[in-house]
């Protein structure tokens, strides 16, 4: 457009105008991938400064067969000391769910739980028995698994672990039972972040590989300076990966009333010539910082979490 009119014409402000025209454009908005601002600084939830005050739920499927008729992996994770919990299964359900928890009680007492919007976890009789429990729940964000990537890491993690022991030799077990065997492992294995192990950071237990005799003492005021530094080395990950996040992009203040275009579902799922944004749509609530609810005129609104990342001013 700057090619056409300048050679033509002029006017104060011309360049600044035609951009900010240009900016403003419904189809574009709706329809271009590339030319769109960023929006949304990383934030976090927690950190959690004690086993279980934060913990978050994710489902891994598409198992199957390998000696065993269970679908899903159903896996927990503690946020302060990375100590997971598993349960396998044939279904997604609440009963599913509330297991999972349940093994987790028999440890510690929960106060946060953060997971994905799945029918059995957004049930009333999953939410029930959290209330029981007085346990909060919050929802992560529609199509943004890295609302939970500390979920979402560990799985890639389990998964590989699984895959590994199955192809590694011809010994014929259960993928229920591996999956098991490769959790109770990575126990005992030193996180990065943390720099030790979760079965460590929640009850002080020694996990080397040195023999018993060759093992040093650890005194319980070691063990909760141990906790203290885990602490401050998740902090100083955290930091490093919001400084790498934040760098190409710009905060953005959202609040509720104002209008705008969401992603239109996932680009998976998405047909090639479909609308890349939908909308506009009202904010109805500002749930955070980065968790928006959007009135989309969809059947289940109370579920209707936009992360930042998925929004673009109208």
């Amino acid at each position: 457009m700057i090619g056409k009119i300048c050679p033509y014409y002029t006017s104060e402000r011309l360049i600044e105008n035609i951009k900010k025209i240009c900016k403003a454009c419904d189809i574009c908005k709706r329809n271009k991938s590339r030319g769109q601002a960023k929006y949304g600084l990383m934030s976090q939830l927690g950190p959690a400064s004690r086993p279980f005050e934060i913990v978050s739920i994710d489902t891994i499927g598409g198992f199957g067969g390998q000696r065993s008729t269970k679908r899903y992996l159903h896996l927990l994770v503690d946020h302060y000391t990375r100590y997971a919990f598993i349960v396998t299964s044939k279904t997604q359900t609440a009963n599913d769910f509330i297991k999972i928890v349940r093994n987790t009680l028999e440890i510690g007492k929960i106060d946060t739980i953060l997971t994905d919007q799945y029918p059995g976890i957004n049930s009333k009789e999953f939410k029930n028995y959290l209330k029981e429990q007085n346990i909060r729940l919050i929802y992560t964000a529609l199509n943004a698994p890295f609302s939970n990537g500390l979920n979402g890491r560990l799985n890639q993690t389990i998964v590989n672990k699984i895959r590994c022991k199955i192809n590694e030799s011809g010994e014929k077990k259960a993928w229920t039972t591996i999956a098991r065997e490769c959790v109770d492992k990575y126990k005992i294995t030193e996180h990065s972040v943390t720099g030790f192990t979760p079965q460590y950071l929640l009850n002080g237990t020694i996990t080397s590989l040195l023999p018993e005799e060759l093992k040093e003492s650890i005194s319980a005021e070691d063990w909760k300076k141990d906790r203290k530094l885990a602490l401050q080395n998740t902090i100083k990950s955290h930091e490093y990966n919001k400084k790498l996040f934040d760098k190409n992009r710009k905060d953005n203040e959202f609040n509720t009333g104002d209008l705008v275009y969401i992603e239109n579902g996932n680009r998976l799922n998405r047909k090639k010539l479909d609308a890349l944004r939908i909308g506009p749509f009202e904010i109805t609530e500002k749930i955070s910082n980065t968790i928006f609810k959007i009135k989309t005129g969809k059947r289940n609104e109370k579920t209707g979490l936009f992360h930042i990342t998925k929004l673009l001013p109208k």
